[in-house]
């Protein structure tokens, strides 16, 4: 009995840890074993800060807890391992994604945490500019080609890719999408979930996508030379295809492209746009301060905190853009093999808006601080 009113006990700790984490609008939880005590910690709007601790003797009987509801082998304490699991909610469904890894004072568990009561914004709330949107819509209801979104992890680039696919669903067009994990749902699409235990990767699923004849494709993201061979080929044979790639810039995701192994003259024939973001924090709309700077004529804000921001000085966060529409002139560089500081400023005295431009942007109509975007965006 004893037993069974630790485990209860235990069992309810970690749901509390779960439903914090939700109300605070933690995208991960981190639980760590350090040398005296166990840290919980919250990452909120992209910055990391501390929730609790709790006695070292908890530490391997939470991560046990993590692992029976995510299907995991407790026995197993030497390698890492991933799972997930789900918190059904009066209101809404929350997805968890696991990784346990071994450190030197015990198993680290990290947690994302995925809100499907969000759902899927408009393609209008993306925070493009006015210019690089109606690019990004022309390039949508082209019939062909490739549309690249990239970023740094955590950025939101699956979050854009959906705004994308609930702008051009319609019931004429066949939509097939290849996930690991599926992260929304949108009503009318297919949706394959990637199994690599059993050999059900992004490779394998994409060549069985062509045969049932799709219109438009979303990659989740092209891991390897493979999956980005197959979709160049499926851009040039007549699909639409979305995905998304780890650089931080735009004109990265080229060089990232050839040394994958794609040729340069497969990619200025596939490749419509690339597209490439950032997430910033918001000031708080109640506490932020306006003050002035010398030699600028309007006022910019900064953070200071207050009840409602948890005293942190920001409050929800934005995608930052830029885009690069391969253009004629822009296909020529390619060809040539410039390097990818040649094509960045081809791009710009075409008129592509920069991260950093568009942040700066930002913070002088008071929406974000100038410290803040300054961290999050590489100089030009």
């Amino acid at each position: 009995m004893e037993e069974q009113a630790r485990e209860t006990s235990l069992a309810r700790l970690v749901n509390e840890i779960f439903i914090e984490a939700i109300n605070k609008r933690a995208s991960d939880i981190f639980i760590e074993p350090l040398d005296n005590e166990l840290r919980v910690r919250f990452r909120i709007d992209g910055l990391l800060t501390k929730f609790s601790s709790f006695s070292l003797n908890l530490a391997s009987r939470i991560v046990s807890r993590l692992k029976v509801i995510s299907s995991l082998d407790i026995a197993e304490h030497r390698l890492p391992q991933d799972g997930r699991f789900k918190l059904i909610l009066p209101d809404k469904e929350v997805d968890f994604r696991l990784s346990v890894m071994p450190s030197r004072l015990g198993e680290k568990a990290v947690l994302r945490v995925l809100d499907k009561g969000k759902g899927i914004l408009e393609i209008e709330r993306l925070g493009l500019d006015t210019h690089s949107l109606e690019v990004l819509k022309g390039n949508l209801h082209k019939p062909y080609g490739m549309i690249l979104v990239c970023g740094p992890t955590g950025c939101g680039k699956t979050t854009t890719l959906y705004a994308c696919l609930k702008f051009i669903d319609r019931i004429e067009k066949n939509i097939i999408t290849v996930e690991d994990p599926i992260e929304y749902q949108l009503f009318g699409i297919n949706q394959v979930a990637i199994n690599e235990e059993i050999g059900l990767n992004f490779a394998t699923v994409l060549r069985s996508i062509l045969r049932q004849d799709p219109n438009v494709i979303l990659v989740g993201e092209m891991r390897d030379t493979e999956t980005a061979e197959i979709s160049v080929q499926a851009a040039l044979t007549g699909h639409l295809v979305l995905s998304t790639l780890h650089t931080t810039t735009a004109t990265g995701a080229l060089t990232r492209l050839i040394n994958m192994g794609v040729e340069p003259y497969l990619i200025s024939s596939s490749c419509l746009l690339i597209s490439s973001q950032v997430l910033v924090r918001l000031l708080c709309p109640e506490c932020k301060q306006v003050f002035s700077i010398s030699g600028q004529p309007q006022p910019v804000y900064r953070a200071k905190g207050c009840k409602l921001c948890n005293q942190i000085g920001y409050l929800g966060r934005t995608a930052v853009m830029e885009t690069l529409p391969l253009t004629i002139g822009i296909k020529s560089l390619i060809e040539q093999g410039a390097s990818e500081v040649e094509i960045r400023k081809k791009a710009c005295a075409e008129g592509m808006i920069s991260l950093r431009q568009n942040a700066m942007e930002l913070a002088l109509k008071g929406i974000t601080s100038l410290e803040e975007a300054a961290r999050v965006t590489p100089t030009d």
